[in-house]
């Protein structure tokens, strides 16, 4: 018998797996996060198929679409009967829950495969649930935000505060951008859509049990994303802590941060200073080029924290003044144990 499962059951489900069959480009576009993509029509066919629903009937449309589907169904079963030997539950779905997801389940409960259910309401249900999550559901948070200048590890305090146990919300990783004019050059792959960006706040923050998070203080936009309204309204209402260290600590953080990447990406740096001209000056631009080229990076990065970011970033960090704490580290680790002791008095 096909079995079905609304989206709240579904994520209750710990060993899972989503499976989106929808067509390459709406699955790349946005998905449930972490699922796999076997779709049932490839583009072409899916437009094709919308074409015939339009022009023609909707009884042709569907006479297509299997002749196109059947071809993969012998590579659908034997994907999916892998899968659901792994996993409790193997959740398939399409754009609304309709035909797509519907014919794979039917199809695979026909031949006994277990634990298949099919998505009610499909991705668009999903979307709906995240969404008012992030306008409803974070409401039970308090959020600790930290500031400080470039360079003073914001993220990798972060990220031994995540290694510690603490809850953490890293907005930067999951926009795959840091923020900056320099911003794309530590991540690797495509930037995300703003609809897998949301995805990636939501998965985060649902499965937490802390009613606390940590994050970093960031603008409203990173890279290509937005922070939806209600989250950042509700970072803006929490807890705020300048982190000061020393100049030598700050730029050892940005050598580790991007010269460490730099292998085959100098021409990205190059580009990035070059947006740099009208704020800078075309002799400052040019020499902090030749710089780079000839490798005196420890020049360049004291140079912009000087005459660039400390400027440009000074004013967002005194709004916020006075600070919940303020701390001033020899040591990341430092810093790591006071944030600790923080969260066990808020």
């Amino acid at each position: 018998m096909l079995k079905s499962i609304h989206v709240k059951d579904a994520l209750k489900i710990k060993n899972k797996l989503f499976i989106d069959v929808r067509s390459p480009s709406e699955f790349q576009e946005s998905t449930i996060s972490g699922a796999v993509n076997i779709p049932i029509l490839d583009d072409e066919e899916r437009a094709r198929v919308g074409t015939v629903y339009r022009q023609e009937s909707p009884e042709k449309a569907t006479i297509l679409g299997l002749d196109f589907a059947a071809p993969k169904l012998s590579r659908v079963y034997a994907t999916i009967q892998e899968y659901a030997k792994k996993y409790d539950a193997v959740i398939v779905f399409c754009w609304r829950g309709g035909m797509r997801s519907k014919s794979v389940c039917s199809f695979l409960d026909m031949l006994h495969v277990a634990n298949i259910y099919q998505l009610v309401g499909g991705y668009k249900a999903y979307r709906k649930y995240v969404v008012d999550f992030l306008e409803n559901g974070i409401a039970r948070f308090r959020f600790v935000m930290l500031h400080g200048l470039t360079g003073v590890g914001k993220t990798h305090i972060l990220g031994k505060l995540k290694a510690s146990g603490q809850p953490v919300l890293d907005l930067e990783r999951m926009a795959q951008n840091s923020g900056s004019v320099f911003g794309d050059i530590v991540f690797e792959g495509t930037p995300p859509t703003q609809k897998t960006f949301e995805s990636r706040i939501f998965h985060t923050l649902y499965d937490l049990k802390e009613d606390y998070v940590f994050v970093e203080s960031e603008s409203k936009r990173i890279g290509n994303v937005q922070i939806p309204d209600s989250l950042y309204n509700r970072m803006i209402d929490g807890f705020h802590i300048l982190i000061h260290t020393s100049m030598e600590n700050r730029i050892r953080t940005i050598l580790q941060d991007y010269v460490e990447h730099l292998d085959g990406k100098t021409h990205k740096i190059i580009n990035a200073i070059l947006h740099l001209r009208k704020r800078l000056g075309n002799d400052v631009v040019s020499n902090l080029i030749g710089k780079i080229e000839n490798k005196d990076y420890l020049y360049v990065i004291k140079y912009l924290f000087e005459h660039y970011y400390d400027p440009l970033y000074q004013y967002s960090i005194d709004k916020y003044k006075p600070y919940d704490i303020v701390i001033d580290y020899e040591t990341m680790e430092d810093a790591v144990k006071i944030l600790q002791n923080f969260a066990k008095i808020i």
